[in-house]
């Protein structure tokens, strides 16, 4: 460990804390000023660097945390190390194995559960500590705070998650068993330079490769990342481009040789034992403060954690901003700070007022576009989520494109009643807004979209006569038969103005080979199954005038992989070679019906 320093306001030192491997990383502690005090105690994990700007000795800790030791959240809530001590807690920040200053490989969360436990037994050791931890993060801090905490160690009393995953591998890297492309590519990619010396000759032992071999593909990498981002600019987008339309998968250039984890990741098309041991949520027992917003991509991860740790335990509280993922991050709009209240609470054993409010507070606008001028008062509170007094709503899809309560006709199918489109995976649908993280994201316009060849099917209800309030859970069911033995169905939904914009407000995938759970089950040409389509959540009211909208199509690229239609279980591999073209029906007669299910509001 390093010796105790002082700095202005407290004291620091590094320490390269050896896990039960034996592999150390780089971390970081700083205290109020005196000594001989035992402190409650702040953690936050990152593979983002507890150093910054890179260049900088990153294992130095008076040149941490980030730019500004203010912003410990990677946002706009003042908690870096400054503010902590100065609130009485003691602050230690680590970095992610293999990434920046630690040792060992970066295995993309795999190792962060086992790590974090590590972390806390040796801040229980320490003479400083008082042996009650609060566990604090944002995005993939966030993840790994989470991943701590499920391993139940006796010192973690509360947890601060802001915008990460519960369950990375189930509700982030696949979602209706799709793989969410975007945040894989873009993600992975930008996060090479990150990657520790002790990672790199990891790579270099395991490949062979000279050390001019491996700058010659970290430098290929950075190209391809370049071309991946650059993408957006291309009209259409994405579709065009080889570096996005690349195949297979698995083994892709230069990304596979630097983060080899990465094929690990995209291997396991269904659940199974190791998308379950990345499951934290199902184990944590102690209080989280849940942070998300609509646009989110972890979105649906955080609501999982909050429901499924507050039937367990209780004590959680949920808070839903609008717009994307860096929404968080953009300026102060919490009407009050509930980090502190949250741990001088659990932590502390203080009487704050967050313990004795309603412990779901939200948005009711799931896109503001102007946030300059978004009101910081326009929240509302709630017991639980969704909100009490919410009522079901279906509408059903017709064979003529309309959308309404109306259930088609019961019998023999007559004509009419099924609508048909092709799918073919060489002409993806361009993505345009969503709960996406590193391209566009948000209640975008479709029209655009809604033009390319091989689109899907759009279904548009009457002009609603007076506001309409979704609040809560969306899905999307339909009767579905191809060509093909596999094939995605994408759903979304969208409002339909009186202007004519088409504003995505939800989407969903299902890939069709999976819809009954994990095992495989091909399509038989002809034979219609039912694909159940879940499209995430929201509060938003339609606007008297506009009406509710839902398209069916079969691709949303590159937010998700290409389905090839090949039917074979594991994407990842499939090549160029493999791809079919499907042509995919929907049926809508009375003994078939496909529809939406809503959750509304009255008043």
């Amino acid at each position: 460990m390093g010796a105790m320093r002082e700095i202005d306001g407290g004291r620091c030192l590094g320490a390269m804390v050896p896990m039960r491997d034996g592999v150390r990383l780089n971390t970081f502690v700083y205290l109020p000023p005196g000594s001989g005090t035992r402190f409650p105690v702040i953690v936050q994990r990152t593979p983002y660097g507890i150093t910054s700007p890179q260049g900088v000795d990153v294992t130095d800790p008076t040149k941490g945390w980030l730019p500004d030791p203010a912003a410990p959240l990677r946002g706009s809530i003042k908690h870096g190390w400054r503010a902590i001590v100065e609130r009485g807690y003691a602050a230690v920040y680590q970095d992610c194995r293999g990434r920046y200053g630690s040792e060992g490989e970066d295995h993309v969360y795999g190792d962060d559960a086992a790590d974090g436990y590590d972390l806390l037994e040796w801040i229980a050791d320490q003479p400083w500590s008082d042996g009650n931890v609060g566990l604090a993060g944002s995005s993939a801090g966030s993840t790994t705070a989470l991943a701590a905490a499920s391993q139940g160690h006796r010192s973690v009393r509360a947890v601060f998650a802001q915008v990460g995953g519960s369950s990375i591998y189930d509700d982030v890297v696949y979602e209706g068993q799709s793989i969410e492309l975007e945040r894989l590519w873009l993600w992975v990619a930008n996060n090479i330079p990150g990657l520790s010396a002790t990672h790199r000759a990891a790579v270099a032992e395991r490949t062979g490769l000279s050390a001019e071999q491996l700058d010659a593909h970290a430098a290929a990498a950075r190209a391809r990342y370049l071309a991946l981002d650059g993408a957006r600019t291309q009209r259409p987008p994405y579709v065009h481009t080889p570096e996005w339309m690349h195949l297979p998968l698995r083994g892709y250039p230069d990304f596979s040789v630097w983060q080899p984890y990465l094929d690990e990741l995209i291997s396991h098309p269904a659940p199974d034992a190791f998308r379950a041991a990345h499951d934290f949520r199902s184990t944590i027992e102690v209080p989280v403060f849940h942070v998300t917003t609509w646009f989110d991509i972890f979105l649906t991860s955080v609501l999982a954690a909050f429901r499924s740790i507050q039937a367990r335990v209780g004590d959680q509280r949920l808070w839903i901003g609008p717009n994307d993922h860096y929404f968080v991050y953009e300026r102060q709009y919490w009407p009050r700070d509930p980090f502190f209240e949250w741990f001088d609470h659990w932590c502390k054993g203080l009487d704050t007022p967050i313990v004795h409010e309603p412990p779901v507070f939200y948005s009711p606008r799931c896109w503001v576009a102007d946030t300059e001028q978004y009101v910081a008062s326009d929240w509302r509170q709630a017991p639980s989520w969704p909100p009490p007094g919410v009522r079901p709503l279906r509408l059903h899809l017709h064979g003529d494109g309309r959308l309404g309560p109306d259930l088609p006709e019961v019998g023999p199918t007559p004509a009419g009643t099924v609508r048909t489109f092709t799918y073919d995976p060489r002409r993806p649908v361009p993505t345009l807004g969503g709960r996406n993280m590193l391209i566009t994201a948000g209640a975008r316009d479709q029209r655009p979209v809604q033009q390319t060849d091989g689109y899907g099917l759009i279904y548009v209800g009457a002009p609603l006569a007076a506001p309409l309030t979704v609040a809560g859970s969306a899905e999307v069911t339909v009767q579905l038969s191809s060509d093909c033995p596999d094939t995605d169905v994408v759903a979304k939904l969208i409002e339909r103005r009186a202007d004519g914009a088409a504003v995505l407000l939800m989407d969903g995938v299902q890939r069709a080979l999976f819809r009954d759970g994990a095992e495989p089950r091909p399509l038989s040409p002809g034979e219609p199954v039912t694909v159940r389509v879940g499209l995430g959540e929201l509060h938003h009211t339609f606007d008297a005038g506009s009406c509710i909208e839902v398209d069916i199509t079969s691709s949303n690229f590159p937010r998700r992989a290409r389905n090839t239609n090949s039917g074979h279980p594991l994407l990842a591999a499939d090549t160029d070679a493999d791809i079919r073209i499907a042509t995919n029906t929907i049926h809508h007669d009375g003994d078939r019906p496909s529809f939406v299910e809503l959750q509304v509001l009255d008043g």
